[in-house]
């Protein structure tokens, strides 16, 4: 029997607001939650992704996380002398043997910059990014690792499904992760999936790294990564002052100052 359009609009509807609330919807939950089978769940998901408010992966959808989240371009212009003076006191805290992580973020790109260019080094590089993957990839010292996931290409990042799953091969001895924003609370990102693999990556982690400009001071976004106790050290450019007027107490050995 043919189902009239306004119920499926309005079941494409219910399904879009579920996908943005859990950030990545399995196709069982869909069917489940939906009471439709899986034919009738994948033929709504595409007529989603058509419209740009999804992106499809392999077993079920994410948010639009590759549309709502500003685009890799976009986020390296901001803020760019700070980032290379991060990177710069930041490569001081990567080993020049072992396995290390560089999560997505353009303060992280910048690290990777001066880590392609090192000399005397043996490590293996394990990331997420794609654009790390294009600026490591082939230089000497540096075996480079990619996690599988679907594309992103704005971000030019991979999405890792089942992050702790994807990574339970891997010990870290140090990890180098970005943020949207800190406050008095921790460190937070705009988005579930960006949370997940960042708290996958530190549970496998001898060491963590949190590379952060002064303009993340004072905000929040909705999804809380970190709180500081769970922070080994954060390389920034803002100075113990302004972490204080944001009523954030850091111990002297996790500041590094840019």
């Amino acid at each position: 029997m043919r189902v009239s359009l306004h119920i499926v609009e309005a079941r494409r509807e219910r399904l879009r607001a579920l996908i943005r609330h859990d950030g990545f919807l399995p196709i069982a939950d869909i069917c489940a939650r939906l009471g439709i089978s899986e034919a009738t769940a994948r033929r709504d998901l595409a007529a989603i992704e058509a419209d740009g408010h999804i992106t499809r992966t392999y077993g079920g959808a994410l948010a639009d996380y590759n549309t709502s989240f500003a685009s890799i371009g976009e986020r390296a212009k901001r803020a760019r002398s700070a980032k290379a003076l991060i990177a710069r006191a930041a490569i001081k805290r990567a080993p020049q043997r072992g396995t290390i992580f560089l999560d997505a973020g353009t303060t992280v790109l910048a690290l990777a910059r001066l880590l392609a260019r090192r000399s005397g080094q043996q490590i293996t590089v394990v990331t997420n990014s794609l654009a790390i993957a294009s600026v490591i990839g082939g230089a000497p010292g540096i075996t480079l690792h990619l996690p599988g996931g679907v594309f992103l290409h704005r971000q030019a990042a991979l999405f890792v499904e089942h992050a702790v799953s994807a990574l339970a091969g891997w010990k870290f001895d140090a990890v180098f992760l970005g943020g949207e924003a800190m406050n008095a609370n921790g460190i937070y990102n705009s988005h579930p999936e960006v949370v997940d693999l960042q708290r996958a990556v530190l549970g496998r982690a001898a060491g963590n790294v949190f590379l952060l400009d002064a303009t993340k001071l004072n905000r929040d976004t909705p999804h809380h990564a970190v709180t500081w106790s769970e922070v080994d050290c954060i390389v920034t450019n803002a100075t113990p002052g302004q972490f204080s007027a944001a009523g954030i107490a850091l111990r002297k050995d996790q500041l590094v100052l840019a």
